[in-house]
């Protein structure tokens, strides 16, 4: 904004269209859409209420049949629910079940080998880890070597992308301290030729700006609901 050639230059503020008609349209749709949600409660409401009291009259008129039905149906649902988690359910299951059962039978395995032989088994275990301690341990001893061969090579080398990393964001920075800079020498001297201009364009632009991000806001809200 600082850096805008026409910066003394004032906008005609868009209130009607940045400010007051995105708050109208989102008041409206806010109101539509809790008016539909409570029509939507009200009419499960009413339509709960008038199933109840049809099944509560036709329980009143004919128990016997009526409460049959119910039991026939409800004895269907389970048949079809057990169906489907024989289906779905159960694979998953017995899956789960091989799984332990394998796990169970190596476990033991494990148990008996080490009851048998438990200084070969202890040395079977042990020996993936001293094989990476061992890799580990060679990786240091290079390093170190290379340190003590050329410790500012090393040093070098270790910060050399966090060194690459520092520069382009220096660079990056210096670029946007520079710009600033310069926004605000144009601000100030603006402000020491023209300060009521210069006071009134800024705060001219600051109000544009702020209704410029209102109106995105709203719109995403619009959206959203």
């Amino acid at each position: 904004m600082l850096n805008q050639p026409d910066f003394l230059s004032l906008r005609q503020l868009d209130l009607e269209n940045k400010l007051i008609l995105p708050s109208t349209q989102l008041y409206k749709q806010a109101c539509f859409k809790l008016n539909v949600l409570y029509e939507n409660i009200r009419n499960f409401i009413i339509d709960a209420h008038s199933t109840i009291a049809a099944a509560a009259r036709q329980v009143y008129d004919d128990p016997i049949p009526t409460l049959t039905a119910w039991y026939e149906q409800a004895a269907s649902t389970t048949t079809l629910l057990y169906a489907q988690a024989q289906t779905t359910l159960l694979p998953v299951y017995q899956s789960w079940q091989v799984k332990v059962n394998v796990s169970k039978a190596r476990t033991g395995q494990y148990l008996q080998a080490f009851w048998e032989n438990p200084e070969q088994v202890t040395l079977a275990t042990l020996e993936p880890i001293k094989v990476y301690l061992s890799s580990v341990g060679q990786q240091s001893e290079r390093y170190w070597q290379s340190f003590i061969q050329s410790p500012e090579q090393f040093i070098t080398d270790a910060l050399a992308p966090i060194n690459n990393y520092l520069g382009g964001l220096s660079e990056h920075a210096e670029a946007i301290l520079i710009s600033n800079y310069y926004a605000l020498v144009n601000v100030f001297n603006m402000l020491m030729a023209q300060p009521a201009a210069a006071l009134q364009a800024l705060y001219n632009k600051s109000l544009s700006a702020l209704l410029d991000v209102y109106f995105d806001v709203v719109s995403s809200l619009m959206t959203m609901l």
